[in-house]
C-alpha cells in the first residue's frame, strides 16, 4: 500500500514534529530551572548548630534533594558546620544545610543527605 504525500499531510505532520519540539523544550527548561535554582537555610524546618563532618565521600547540592545540582563532592571526613535541616532530624530522607569547614569548598554553604552527617555521641 503506497501512501500519498499530500500538502495537507506535509503541514500536518510539520505541526506535530514542531509541537513535540517546543513540548520537550518547555518541559526541559522548568526542570533545568528548578535543578538549578539554589536553597538557602529558608528551606530548613529544625535547626541543628553543630561543627562536625562527613561520614563517606558525598554529593554536595545546591538544595535538600536528588532533583538539584552537585555542586561538588565533600570527601570522607570533610568538617562541616551543620546549620539546619529539611526534614526529621532522625529521617533518611531529610537533608542537612551546611558550611564547610575543610577541603576544596570550604567556605560554601549547600546541602548534603541527612544520612552522611556524623551526629557526635552524647556521654
Amino acid at each position: 500500500m503506497k501512501l500519498r504525500t499530500t500538502p495537507a499531510r506535509l503541514a500536518a505532520s510539520s505541526m506535530l514534529a514542531l509541537s513535540v519540539v517546543a513540548g520537550v523544550t518547555a518541559t526541559t527548561a522548568s526542570t533545568a530551572s528548578a535543578a538549578t535554582a539554589t536553597v538557602g537555610s529558608r528551606a530548613c524546618n529544625h535547626s541543628v548548630k553543630l561543627n562536625t563532618d562527613v561520614s563517606t565521600t558525598v554529593k554536595f547540592r545546591t538544595g535538600p534533594g536528588t532533583k538539584y545540582l552537585a555542586k561538588g563532592q565533600l570527601s570522607k571526613g570533610t568538617k562541616v558546620f551543620w546549620s539546619c535541616n529539611k526534614g526529621s532530624t532522625g529521617s533518611a530522607r531529610s537533608w542537612g544545610y551546611v558550611k564547610v569547614k575543610s577541603g576544596v569548598h570550604a567556605g560554601k554553604w549547600g546541602w548534603v543527605a541527612r544520612t552522611y552527617i556524623n551526629t557526635p555521641m552524647q556521654y
